[in-house]
């Protein structure tokens, strides 16, 4: 058991020691300002159009909330058509047109 630990403290003693030659990596010269560019020139390189104009904030809620109060208007139209009055009919009426009372014949004067 004792042998086992003298044996892992080594191990780690070993680990430790190789990370000391271990130097820090770095970039080559002007990496920085070159990378810098080609994010802009990606950046530059989008179409110009409807699809850029989307991709704010500010023009993509305005034209939701415009779509969003069209469906409301749409929707309080059909509903107003729906409750409008119909042609109240009496019993005397729903009579006479069962049996076709209401109609004139040829033979009237």
């Amino acid at each position: 058991m004792m042998k086992k630990d003298i044996k892992q403290a080594q191990n780690i003693e070993a680990t430790l020691n190789s990370l000391d030659k271990i130097s820090r990596a770095e970039a080559p010269p002007f990496f920085y300002t070159r990378l810098l560019a080609r994010m802009e020139e990606t950046r530059t390189d989008t179409k110009p159009g409807i699809l850029q104009w989307l991709n704010r904030p500010a023009i993509s809620i305005s034209l939701l909330t415009l779509f969003l109060i069209l469906n409301v208007i749409a929707i309080k139209g059909i509903i107003a058509s729906n409750r409008a009055p119909q042609a109240t009919t009496t019993a005397a009426q729903s009579f006479a047109n069962e049996y076709n009372l209401g109609t004139s014949s040829g033979y009237s004067n």
